[in-house]
């Protein structure tokens, strides 16, 4: 077997390994998909590893880069993302041997940790590996239209995407979006994404396979809010899943609340989800009206360069948001 990093020529092999491996149940594969995730990301592009035999593209892992933010300091890291063994090669302990050698690569280069979001299934085998777990996201979830919850469970209606999204491109191009990105990281005490209009226009609106919607608050000629979320269909109906909520001042976000109420029949909506780890000022207004799920993404971490991870346990110095940790 050879083990040798990707180069930008490998890519349609990469995406026929993942289709041959995973299919295309919860996330279509695409050249223009990874392009985006793995090339053209803002925090720079992935570390990715090719295993072959004989000139066959057996196995791939690519961890996906991320930065966060604290009081000043920068933490590269990489989230452990894309991986796959050829149908025909299972059982060689491929995963294991790029996931590895990943691991060493990115300490070597510098980088602080690895995170991911692993289910079940994969979990058993990160914490072999020397993950830990970082604890469950904190979730909250408000009801905004209980008979339509109640009616989607009994005769099976949740499908469906919403009608129309929103301006986001207008929003994500405000000519004052640097500003609130800025004010939203000096407030922040705890470890945040290093956010940026750059970050957020590849995240939310260059993505090749979500929707999301955005509202934005002005007070005074000033850019005071801004709300990203994406609708997502369950078998209880519409959710509105908040994926980011920045706010300049204590005071900011009850315009953004109203435009909500009045958007929960343009965006045709039934609950909301939120984080609990935004801001002090988003978890203030997001608190009346929501209660903590008990259920939530577990985070898994492994120290790299960055040996003592203490502050990323338990979310108690710790703060992303669900668009830092959907599935993708």
């Amino acid at each position: 077997m050879e083990i040798r990093p990707a180069t930008d020529a490998d890519i349609p092999a990469i995406v026929t390994l993942l289709k041959q491996s995973l299919g295309e149940s919860l996330m279509p594969k695409s050249d223009r998909y990874w392009r985006w995730k793995h090339v053209e990301n803002p925090f720079g592009p992935s570390p990715v590893l090719l295993c072959l035999e004989n000139g066959e593209l057996i196995g791939v892992r690519a961890f996906m880069r991320w930065e966060w933010y604290r009081q000043g300091q920068r933490f590269k890291a990489v989230r452990a993302v894309d991986t796959a063994t050829h149908p025909d090669h299972q059982g060689k302990g491929i995963f294991k041997n790029l996931t590895l050698s990943l691991v060493k690569s990115c300490t070597q280069e510098g980088d602080d940790f690895v995170f991911n979001t692993p289910n079940q299934q994969s979990k058993p085998g990160y914490l072999k590996m020397g993950w830990m777990e970082a604890g469950r996201l904190p979730v909250r979830l408000g009801i905004r239209r209980p008979f339509h919850m109640l009616k989607n469970i009994v005769a099976g209606n949740g499908a469906g995407l919403p009608d129309e999204t929103s301006d986001l491109a207008n929003h994500l191009n405000h000519p004052q979006l640097a500003e609130l990105c800025q004010d939203h990281l000096a407030q922040m005490n705890d470890t945040t994404t290093h956010i940026s209009p750059h970050y957020l226009r590849w995240r939310y609106q260059d993505v090749p396979v979500a929707a999301y919607v955005a509202a934005a608050e002005e007070k005074n000629g000033k850019l005071t809010g801004l709300l990203v979320g994406r609708i997502k269909v369950s078998r209880l109906g519409r959710e509105l899943r908040v994926t980011d909520c920045f706010l300049r001042g204590d005071n900011a976000g009850k315009d953004l609340m109203k435009q909500l109420r009045t958007h929960k029949k343009k965006w045709n909506y039934d609950y909301i989800t939120v984080a609990g780890t935004l801001s002090p000022a988003a978890t203030r207004l997001f608190a009346p009206g929501t209660v903590k799920l008990s259920k939530g993404p577990i985070v898994t971490v492994r120290p790299l360069a960055l040996t003592n991870l203490g502050a990323l346990m338990n979310f108690n110095q710790w703060s992303p948001s669900l668009g830092d940790l959907e599935l993708f």
